[in-house]
């Protein structure tokens, strides 16, 4: 830092602690027009993280690259490149999340957590010989408590309708999260299992499908639907042979209106079920 910054932070200890008060901050620099310090991409990015790490604290706020450039230059004066404002957002969200790795690596105490805090939930955890991530399931005991009455009792509680999805994550690491679910009697979305892959292929897409089953095993009527994703299929056609498994897509009107067709011309109660309750609450 420049000798002639007016930057300044002096604090003291308290005493018989391991904190320290400030007492005395100036966070104006002087310095940071200096060429030498922009061209050092490394504290550019470093020293804007440490700034703009408060604004992400809150994850329902939307603060963009384009956000950190205007802001910056707006206080300090300093014109970032884009990429430069894109390093710092990802520094501050290191600052504050860890990294992706360290992340992986908790996985084993969360889900121990997450078992002893909802007895009678169930985590499985897959990982390769080396101790790398794989696979990790979760089923929350609330669900599969539900589901089970529903096989006992009847279709009283939920119905024996189940939805599996896949959603692709957008971390450093990639994966997908797999999903499946039904819905309750009145018609509200009820998840009953999820699963964190490397990727959606068909090694995963079957292992996920086997650990449901050996969870919820099989309802009479009980039917699965999914998109046309060639490993959920596969895994479905595996695991529960017995059971219906439906997909469809409609990409324009009149697609939809011939599936709607069909559907009608098997059991026109269905349809009209369908229509009744919205398309808000169609998977």
């Amino acid at each position: 830092m420049d000798e002639r910054c007016t930057w300044r932070l002096k604090a003291s200890s308290l005493r018989a602690s391991n904190l320290f008060k400030v007492t005395d901050f100036n966070s104006v620099h002087s310095c940071l027009d200096d060429k030498r310090f922009c061209s050092q991409k490394q504290v550019v990015s470093t020293f804007v993280a440490v700034v703009v790490q408060n604004i992400l604290v809150d994850p329902k706020i939307i603060y963009t690259p384009t956000d950190i450039q205007r802001d910056i230059q707006k206080v300090y004066g300093m014109d970032l490149s884009y990429r430069q404002a894109w390093r710092s957002k990802e520094k501050a969200m290191q600052l504050l999340r860890g990294t992706p790795s360290e992340s992986y690596k908790k996985i084993p105490t969360y889900l121990y957590m997450l078992e002893y805090a909802n007895p009678g939930s169930v985590t499985r955890l897959h990982t390769e010989r080396d101790g790398s991530f794989l696979y990790a399931f979760i089923a929350i005991y609330a669900s599969i408590r539900g589901w089970v009455y529903c096989r006992l009792r009847g279709w009283i509680y939920c119905r024996p309708t189940i939805v599996v999805d896949g959603s692709c994550l957008r971390s450093t690491y990639k994966g997908t999260i797999l999903t499946a679910s039904t819905q309750d009697a009145a018609g509200q979305i009820l998840p009953l299992a999820y699963a964190i892959v490397d990727s959606k292929n068909d090694a995963s897409c079957e292992w996920f499908v086997v650990q449901f089953r050996e969870i919820y095993g099989q309802r009479e009527g009980m039917c699965i639907v999914s998109d046309m994703h060639d490993g959920i299929w596969r895994a479905n056609s595996i695991v529960y042979p017995e059971v219906a498994h439906c997909a469809s897509r409609a990409y324009i009107v009149e697609e939809f209106n011939m599936h709607m067709a069909e559907l009608e011309a098997n059991d026109s109660r269905v349809k009209t079920y369908m229509m009744d309750i919205g398309y808000d609450k169609w998977s």
